[in-house]
């Protein structure tokens, strides 16, 4: 049965994808306490980051767990697995705080689809990234196709897809479908500085220019209305106290 391992540490919350024996496929059960850690996290405002990874050393996710969704009915399955998916992959996208999908070992199919939400990617060099679903009579379903797209470029996206080829780490930097390829012996400090890095910055100020750039907004709305709020918020008077004094705001 797989399940989400949560560890909280300091304004961090890392999210261990969790399916032994399976290269953490994602189950239904894991989809439901992924979106039970959206609703904590949009709810607890000390969170000021979110980290999703597969256990040390290990796969992040071979992808959708076929012995689930394979003997569905084909309404039952648009139903209960594609659009039930969506909505939570959504909901992880559009999450307050900035998300970081941390990748050492394979990320295929649904596992990748579930990366492409986060806002960054991290990637040792022993990380693999793949679409397999043609190959299986099916197509990345939670949106997979046009998230790598609006990454790396259609031409890039479609090889990806039609190709099912896969793409190692150094490729998928090139491509821009990681931010960041580190060394295996260097990647947890790698990450760990970014992340440090992330929890570092004024946290309203990251959820509102997060939902710029995420959000489906009005820009004539949205942006009077963010920057009013930020102006007025402690977060801000930190900032220019910090600015003036020549030292690094502490939020």
């Amino acid at each position: 049965m797989g399940q989400l391992i949560a560890q909280r540490s300091a304004h961090v919350l890392t999210l261990e994808l969790s399916n032994a024996g399976r290269a953490n496929a994602l189950a239904r059960e894991m989809l439901a306490q992924l979106d039970a850690h959206v609703a904590q996290v949009n709810g607890d405002e000390s969170v000021r980051a979110v980290v999703l990874r597969g256990q040390r050393g290990g796969a992040f996710s071979s992808g959708a767990d076929i012995r689930q969704w394979g003997p569905m009915p084909p309404d039952t399955f648009a139903r209960d697995w594609i659009d039930y998916g969506n909505a939570i992959f959504d909901r992880f996208e559009s999450l307050r705080c900035p998300t970081v999908a941390a990748i050492e070992g394979l990320c295929f199919g649904g596992g990748l689809e579930l990366a492409l939400c986060a806002d960054l990617r991290v990637a040792s060099s022993a990380a693999r990234f793949r679409f397999p679903e043609v190959t299986i009579g099916a197509i990345p379903g939670w949106h997979g196709g046009p998230r790598l797209a609006r990454l790396v470029g259609r031409g890039r996206a479609l090889e990806a897809v039609l190709m099912a080829g896969e793409i190692d780490a150094g490729r998928a930097h090139a491509w821009g479908l990681v931010n960041l390829a580190c060394a295996v012996e260097s990647f947890e400090r790698d990450l760990q500085a970014l992340v440090d890095r992330l929890a570092s910055v004024s946290p309203r100020a990251a959820a509102l220019a997060k939902a710029a750039i995420v959000g489906a907004q009005d820009p004539a709305v949205f942006y009077p209305a963010a920057t009013r709020a930020l102006k007025g918020s402690s977060d801000a008077e930190i900032g220019i106290q910090a600015f003036a004094s020549k030292t690094a705001a502490v939020f």
